[in-house]
């Protein structure tokens, strides 16, 4: 099934760890209702709607959106975002990363709470997107393309943080809080997956009585928070039998003490025991 009319995409091919690099840029027309989510991401992600319209969701508010509107996404923060059936957008997209990158976007007003920026200019963010994806595809010296992409993504911030004072309508309200809460059991179980977590451990950290943990999570990503952390802990698992640990350092990393135990869950997750499935993967390979 096609799920975009038309589609692009530019690699950077030397993104540097740690510091506030480009990692992918591209530009897509979805077909009408096409949808993400809703899901976290790893990484940052700023889209700019060229035309048509859309919706994003964030933090339990949904936000319509147009051209000249961009969105931005953070990791790890439940999104949505959806074409309109009857005049879907077309958008440009960059996705980056580093150890800085929330806090400049904090500097300049972006945060998850305002994270939609109204009636952008539209050439010149179509110009800055151009720049970035021209930077990465200059194939004779990879770092340096890596280089003058970042450059144009900060003038691309700049463009956005210039935007902020009166773009943004974005707000934080009572319901946006209990989502953030959501979205940090959301964070927690993305990264402690390896520990022994519990619905009570968690709910008692966010401040939560337990069933109402569990209720706000279901509402917002669907699955009870359990179901979450198992599907977490099978899709890192998936990664990590791709490599060269055992069966039991692969039970031990994604929070199984018991390797027979992970092996039962493993199986029941994908109908192959763990190391049925590292075969099948070595054989593609």
């Amino acid at each position: 099934m096609e799920t975009h009319q038309s589609f692009s995409l530019s690699l950077n091919r030397a993104p540097l760890k740690g510091e506030m690099s480009v990692l992918f840029s591209g530009k897509g027309r979805p077909v009408g209702g096409h949808f993400i989510g809703p899901a976290v991401h790893d990484y940052f992600l700023i889209h700019i709607v060229l035309d048509g319209e859309g919706t994003f969701e964030t933090l339990g508010k949904a936000y319509p959106c147009k051209a000249g509107d961009a969105f931005v996404i953070f990791p790890d923060i439940l999104v949505k975002y959806e074409a309109s059936i009857s005049c879907p957008w077309s958008y440009m997209w960059v996705a980056f990363s580093g150890e800085i990158v929330e806090s400049a976007l904090s500097s300049i007003g972006i945060t998850p709470d305002f994270s939609v920026i109204k009636g952008c200019s539209l050439p010149a963010m179509q110009k800055l997107f151009r720049s970035i994806r021209k930077s990465m595809e200059k194939t004779n010296v990879p770092a340096l393309g890596n280089m003058e992409a970042s450059g144009w993504l900060r003038l691309l911030l700049h463009e956005l943080g210039s935007m902020y004072p009166t773009g943004n309508s974005a707000g934080s309200t009572p319901e946006s809080h209990s989502y953030r809460q959501i979205d940090q059991a959301v964070r927690l179980m993305s990264l402690q997956y390896g520990q022994q977590l519990s619905i009570e451990g968690i709910a008692r950290t966010l401040g939560y009585h337990r069933a109402h943990l569990t209720r706000l999570f279901k509402e917002a990503t669907g699955l009870p928070p359990m179901q979450f952390l198992y599907k977490v802990r099978m899709k890192k698992a998936e990664e990590l039998l791709e490599g060269e640990l055992t069966i039991a350092q692969i039970a031990a990393s994604v929070g199984y003490n018991d390797p027979l135990f992970f092996t039962k869950q493993f199986h029941k997750w994908s109908g192959q025991s763990p190391t049925d499935f590292r075969r099948a993967l070595r054989r593609k390979e």
